[in-house]
């Protein structure tokens, strides 16, 4: 209560500053409505910043929100060899432009990646991290790895298209999400998937005190019987303040799936410190 007091004061006065500048000073109930707390949410590989459209208005009002787009996806134009260090690169400076101080980090796919390499660099800045059917470390072998790019390289818009297919079992979802990964530029999608392969953080977990929420769907965690088991065994083994929330008959693509539902777990891990998920 204290430090949300204080929060409150630090905001009136810089508002006010501000307000005198250019001539307008907003009314208390506009301070005191303006959202306590911060959220970033980042989609995955093949996506865009759109997939979040249908949670936003719920987290509205709790939450100032942001959502961070990858390199050459949606309206964010490519860089030259994209990875996923040089994309939580771009998060810490989207973090800073948009001024947010203590954000809850919201990471799908690829994205959490992305959340969690920015989560480790810098601890103290991050309130919560929640990661959605993410994993710490990729699982592919070699030889995995040898076919994927022998399959891009014969023919990218079957990879991809197949890649997409079978994330959700919603065919409206499906044609969406398999247009938008088509769309995506080509040789940023190939630079992340592969940055992909070599990616492991399992070490640096052990250190991380931000409290942590993995949100798995029934395509990555098929059995409510070992979820224990399957995060011991996708590298959560180490990690420190660690919740899971599994999400029963939904794919891969939760936010389009169930945003209802999943808006009112990340407002409640979000805002409620206390809260109690399944472990």
């Amino acid at each position: 209560m204290k430090s949300t007091l204080l929060r409150l004061t630090y905001l009136m006065l810089a508002v006010l500053l501000a307000g005198t500048a250019l001539g307008q000073t907003p009314t208390r109930e506009e301070l005191e409505n303006r959202p306590e707390f911060e959220i970033v949410l980042i989609h995955g590989l093949g996506s865009n910043a759109e997939v979040w459209d249908d949670v936003v208005p719920y987290l509205k009002g709790t939450f100032t929100v942001r959502t961070f787009e990858l390199t050459g996806h949606g309206n964010t134009q490519p860089v030259m060899d994209p990875t996923i260090e040089t994309e939580a690169d771009r998060l810490e400076q989207f973090i800073l432009d948009e001024e947010l101080d203590y954000p809850t980090i919201v990471g799908h796919g690829l994205g959490g990646m992305v959340a969690m390499v920015y989560a480790i660099r810098h601890p103290a800045a991050v309130h919560r991290l929640i990661l959605m059917d993410t994993a710490p470390k990729q699982l592919a072998s070699d030889e995995e790895k040898s076919a994927v790019a022998l399959e891009l390289a014969n023919d990218y818009d079957r990879f991809v298209a197949s890649r997409f297919l079978n994330m959700t079992p919603d065919e409206v979802v499906t044609e969406r999400i398999v247009d938008t990964a088509l769309r995506t530029d080509s040789a940023t999608f190939v630079s992340l998937l592969m940055s992909s392969f070599d990616f492991d953080v399992t070490g640096d977990l052990y250190a991380m005190s931000v409290p942590m929420l993995v949100i798995g769907s029934e395509l990555m965690f098929p059995h409510d019987t070992d979820s224990r088991h399957m995060l011991e065994h996708y590298g959560f083994g180490a990690a420190k303040s660690l919740s899971f929330k599994r999400m029963a008959g939904v794919g891969h693509f939760m936010m389009l799936e169930r945003p209802v539902n999943l808006a009112s777990v990340l407002l409640a891990f979000g805002v409620t410190a206390d809260y109690q998920f399944e472990h």
